[in-house]
């Protein structure tokens, strides 16, 4: 399904105001406190949304009638099922789930997509702003693992609709400061990614760094043996150390980063924590 540009500029009116929502909630009942180091992010992290967003546009646009083709084949699995159209959309949604996970698990142990995934892992604080903080490249890379199954396994259009709308609110929510309580997030997390789950994965401690890869379903990571206990959100350190941090600032550097060598060890100090309840 592609949109034309009336509709575009709508659906990043409706992404912008459901991050200034949630900005809102996080000046009420933030996770940790916004220390003086951690400001003027913001400017670059949202210049990054707008390319994200704008080259899935692009991609999908230019792409709409090649895959209108491929779909009207019927060569994919999916379809050759003859499953209920429900119980297609429901298997879509989460086979994309998987096909991203295995994405993101590539960026972490591939040098190649480790220096584009750099981008996003090299915020010094966690918040709304960081959702969509990714390198143009990295977006490439995520945008074929979504389409390629797509077309490959004949996934629905609805599917991909549906999976693309839920992975980009719940990017929103598990980036946002806000603090969740300790047990509903932990009984959340026992099926979904969650906010504290998905906050370990930006720790400076490459232990967990290399954990709770998933994008919607933690199921993925229990069954693989990559899933780090939610408890451990409330004590971390956030971004990479080796970055300069006047340089995680810069939207013209943050582009350069994946191109240029790893700076000397600048590690951000530790957040000061508000709450952990």
């Amino acid at each position: 399904m592609t949109m034309t540009f009336h509709e575009f500029l709508r659906y990043l009116a409706l992404v912008g105001t459901l991050m200034a929502s949630i900005a809102l909630v996080e000046l009420v009942v933030p996770l940790y406190r916004r220390a003086g180091s951690r400001r003027g992010r913001a400017p670059a992290n949202l210049a990054l949304t707008i390319l994200i967003f704008t080259l899935n546009w692009l991609l999908t646009t230019a792409l709409a009638g090649f895959v209108l083709w491929f779909a009207s084949q019927d060569l994919g699995l999916t379809a050759l099922s003859r499953l209920p159209v429900l119980a297609q959309i429901l298997l879509g949604v989460l086979i994309l789930d998987f096909f991203t996970y295995v994405a993101h698990w590539a960026m972490h142990k591939i040098p190649l997509l480790w220096r584009l995934h750099r981008v996003h892992h090299s915020d010094p604080f966690l918040d709304v702003t960081t959702s969509f903080r990714t390198h143009p490249m990295e977006g490439l890379w995520r945008f074929a693992w979504t389409l390629v199954p797509a077309l490959a396994l004949g996934i629905p259009a609805q599917a991909v609709v549906i999976y693309r709308m839920i992975s980009m609110i719940n990017a929103l929510l598990e980036h946002a400061n806000v603090a969740v309580p300790r047990g509903v997030d932990r009984a959340l997390s026992s099926v979904w990614v969650t906010p504290n789950m998905h906050k370990i994965h930006h720790s400076t401690a490459a232990q967990q760094t290399d954990s709770n890869y998933g994008n919607i379903s933690s199921w993925f990571d229990r069954l693989f043996r990559t899933f780090t206990p939610t408890d451990r959100a409330f004590a971390l350190e956030y971004g990479l150390h080796g970055t300069d941090p006047e340089q995680v600032r810069s939207l013209r550097s943050l582009l350069r980063m994946p191109f240029e060598p790893n700076q000397r060890v600048a590690g951000s100090p530790i957040a000061e924590q508000v709450r952990g309840t």
